[in-house]
């Protein structure tokens, strides 16, 4: 867990002076590819191992297998248990993370150059010695069935794996990073141990390591802790060209406040020499041809990369929105910049290859990229030379070629409107996002309007709750994490409207969460070192559904005129009966209210529904203090897929009290150091 954290806080830069020379190469006796990039500076080195065993090497019908395996390989080895690893890597200082793309599978870890073989040794365990225990297996299963009901929650997330999926197809690149419900029920240990078998070998994988070390240092050691891993990898199977669906698709989610609108396009791999050109054109569109609040993202892939432009509309307003994107696209293709345009878009494209390469870990990771992709190895020094020569032409007759133009929000509020984009087809959502799916009576919405209003007159009336603007909680957690048990602190500020700090500090490690309005970041330290992320369309739909799950927002968002609660019986919860009462909110989708018979409070908060009907998130409220004439729980304990995960118990309630403005205030860090407020 800590050393997760750690993994984005070395910031170190390789500075302006150095050039991104080719690395010196090695192949071991059992194929292993070994780059090392000799960078002097501070005393870091950081390693990248890649295997091929991305989301496009799964079998068919087990989506999420590749993510899976990544995520177990750390969770203890024949010779150390979990929580030994972890030690291991906190008493050497080092950094461990897993990723998965599309193309591979990257163990990615950094220490000072003084540990660097007791860090390689750890990470050789790891790789070719991972036990894959059923323990570890049943609790990443669950982990994954919770990030899986965390995306169904979010319409971005959802529209961006949707547009992925359509625009490639029949290509294994549609596959989604973490699969689906069906899939991962389906997925066993014996999968993972064969897919690891075939995949996680020497003879396809490559092993970069950068950093203030002599090269033939890294060499030894490479040799010595990576040299006794065997096997061979199996060869890829053919696949299929991309065949995207073009035109208009409708994903119906119903509930939702916003329609997410995605125009896709697939390009060139990584290793094709009209990549560069792409890159080009994607800053092109970022300067000034789109729309405003309009964005362009290009991932590249070893067969094909996918351009993506993106935005959020009104419901009502979502066909006009996807009209102007479609025009800029027509208008790119029609008349593709030149002159001083395309001048200044291959600058700002080179600028951003330039940072592509700042810190030793980005270096890494982009030279991978383009090795995997099948490019020399100085291929990074070209890029900038490719940039400049490159011309638009071809990408603006891709781009003229048809895109795949999707619409992902509520259509009930769109009909009518989307004529003007032509003819529309629409898709069934997988699951969806409303309640259940239980006929609902007229006496179960009367019931469920006067459950709402027995709930808001027991909390302190809807006077008290209106007047409740700023809240101030501060508490002790304990959470359960892989296992674990660690304990820390928490600590939330709401400022109505759609104001959010929410702090949460766990060992050494401090990770604040900010939502201002319509922008949003989350600043991580870990000692000395700072790390800022700002939140993406994803993050800040997660943050406002954070701020409106208390009691004071649930309530009110369920007696709003426009909500539609329905009683759903009684049952019980934690051993007590209870009603029970469900509405969709705002940003945290479907919800189901269980409210003490007697008393009418709101005693238990469930989300993450599944298409089965399981309420997979639970959040149990109890031992209530008045504030401001408000009934608060103190004590919250939450669950997720039956399994206890936190326990928090407040020790401060301050409502409507003073606000320290400064904590909405975006931080500046500079190479890890926060260096004031913007």
């Amino acid at each position: 867990m800590v050393a997760i954290l750690l993994v984005s806080l070395l910031p170190v830069r390789l500075g302006a002076a150095t050039s991104p020379a080719a690395p010196s190469l090695r192949t071991l006796p059992n194929g292993l590819r070994v780059a090392v990039f000799v960078r002097p500076g501070l005393p870091i080195v950081q390693v990248q191992l890649e295997v091929p065993a991305g989301t496009a090497a799964e079998p068919t019908g087990a989506g999420g297998l590749a993510y899976l395996t990544a995520q177990l390989v750390r969770q203890g080895t024949t010779s150390r248990s979990a929580d030994e690893f972890a030690t291991e890597l906190d008493t050497l200082g080092a950094t461990f993370a897993i990723n998965v793309t599309r193309d591979a599978a990257q163990v990615a870890a950094g220490c000072r150059v003084a540990e660097f073989e007791g860090m390689l040794e750890l990470v050789s365990d790891a790789v070719v010695n991972p036990l894959f225990s059923s323990d570890a297996f049943e609790a990443v299963r669950r982990q994954v069935a919770g990030q899986l009901g965390t995306r169904a929650q979010s319409p971005a997330a959802l529209a961006d794996e949707r547009v992925n999926a359509l625009a490639f197809g029949a290509h294994p690149y549609a596959h989604g990073t973490l699969g689906g419900i069906e899939s991962l029920l389906g997925v066993t240990r014996d999968h993972v141990r064969e897919f690891h078998r075939d995949r996680w070998r020497p003879d396809r994988a490559v092993l970069a390591i950068a950093g203030d070390i002599d090269a033939e240092r890294a060499f030894a050691s490479a040799n010595e802790w990576f040299g006794r891993w065997g096997g061979r990898s199996v060869a890829d199977s053919a696949a299929p060209a991309p065949s995207p669906r073009t035109g208009v698709l409708l994903f119906d989610l119903p509930g939702t406040r916003a329609t997410e609108v995605r125009d896709a396009v697939v390009g060139p791999g990584r290793g094709d020499p009209g990549y560069p050109a792409w890159m080009v054109a994607r800053e092109a569109l970022e300067g000034g041809l789109l729309p405003a609040g309009v964005h362009a993202t290009l991932s590249p892939g070893r067969q094909a990369s996918l351009l993506v432009v993106s935005a959020v509309a009104v419901p009502e307003s979502a066909a006009a929105v996807a009209g102007r994107v479609r025009a800029a696209l027509k208008a790119f293709a029609a008349s593709p910049p030149v002159g001083d345009a395309l001048a200044a878009a291959r600058r700002r494209a080179q600028g951003v290859w330039s940072l592509s390469l700042e810190t030793l870990g980005q270096l890494l990771a982009t030279w991978l990229q383009g090795d995997a992709a099948g490019l020399p190895a100085g291929h990074l020094s070209r890029m900038p030379g490719d940039m400049a020569a490159a011309s638009l032409a071809d990408v603006a007759r891709k781009l003229g070629g048809g895109a795949t133009l999707l619409l992902a929000g509520p259509a009930e509020r769109m009909k009518g409107r989307l004529a003007a984009l032509g003819a529309v087809e629409t898709l069934t959502p997988e699951g969806g996002l409303g309640v259940s799916a239980a006929p609902v009576s007229a006496e179960q919405r009367r019931r469920g309007k006067q459950l709402v209003a027995l709930a808001v007159t027991a909390h302190g009336g809807a006077a008290k709750l209106q007047a409740a603007r700023v809240s101030e909680i501060d508490g002790d957690v304990q959470l359960n994490m892989a296992g674990q048990e660690l304990s820390g602190e928490v600590r939330y500020l709401r400022v109505d409207p759609d104001r959010l700090a929410y702090t949460t500090r766990l060992l050494q490690f401090e990770h604040r969460q900010v939502l201002d309005g319509g922008r949003g970041w989350a600043l991580s330290t870990a000692g000395d070192s700072s790390a800022l992320i700002p939140s993406d369309s994803t993050s800040l739909e997660s943050l406002r559904a954070v701020f409106e799950g208390d009691v004071v927002h649930l309530l009110r968002a369920a007696s709003a005129p426009s909500a539609d609660p329905v009683a759903r019986g009684t049952g019980e919860l934690d051993g007590r009966p209870c009603e029970r009462v469900e509405f969709v909110a705002p940003h945290a989708g479907p919800v189901r209210l269980s409210l003490d018979p007697t008393t009418h409070r709101v005693v238990g908060v469930e989300g993450l529904p599944t298409p089965q009907g399981v309420w997979r998130d639970r959040r149990l409220w109890s031992d209530f203090a008045l504030a401001e004439g408000v009934w608060w729980p103190k004590q919250e304990m939450r669950d997720l897929d039956g399994e206890r995960i936190a326990n928090t118990i407040v020790r401060k309630l301050v409502v409507n009290g003073a606000v320290d403005s400064t904590l909405f205030r975006r931080p500046i860090v500079v190479r890890g150091e926060v260096r004031g407020v913007e």
